[in-house]
């Protein structure tokens, strides 16, 4: 292998995924990981699952339910700031998977050019959510995770009373 092809080896290629649904984690996941993320792929059938916490999980679904609260969300606050520095959020990445913990960067354009950061996957999925920035993962850890079918358990929350409780809930759980 030469020079050039180890460097097309080593380099990523991005695959656009978008956010199937929030699940609740069931059996031994549950006891490691509230959540799960479920990220498809969008031109293609495969499905990647990503464990998160419970606040996490919850926050994702309010954002994506639409859910509107009296104050700023962490990462409402987040989206405002990068917006309000005359910057954007062009994509958030999906970049490894070492020891079963995922991996992301958020890539953000501004002034001084393009700079992408290390940020946790829940993070990374909420903040690309509210500014509906493109999610890509590597293809690499698309092929090494992915699942071998949908994960058939019901989007969590399901109602707005279900939301509402288990956000109570994970508020509680942060202030005990």
């Amino acid at each position: 292998m030469n020079d050039e092809q180890a460097s097309e080896a080593s380099e990523p290629r991005w695959v656009d995924v978008s956010i199937a649904g929030v699940r609740r984690a069931a059996g031994d996941d549950a006891y490691r990981k509230a959540f799960i993320v479920i990220l498809e792929e969008v031109a293609g059938t495969r499905t990647l699952p990503i464990g998160v916490q419970a606040t996490d999980g919850t926050s994702l679904a309010m954002i994506l339910q639409n859910v509107e609260t009296r104050r700023p969300m962490t990462h409402q606050f987040a989206a405002s700031l990068v917006e309000a520095s005359g910057a954007h959020v062009s994509e958030v990445r999906i970049t490894r998977c070492t020891e079963g913990t995922f991996y992301a960067a958020v890539v953000v354009d501004g002034t001084s050019g393009r700079r992408e950061m290390d940020a946790r996957p829940s993070d990374s999925l909420c903040l690309a959510s509210i500014v509906r920035a493109p999610i890509r993962v590597d293809e690499r850890v698309l092929a090494a995770q992915a699942a071998d079918g949908f994960i058939d358990t019901p989007d969590y929350p399901t109602t707005e009373t279900e939301l509402a409780n288990e956000v109570r809930h994970a508020l509680a759980s942060r202030s005990g």
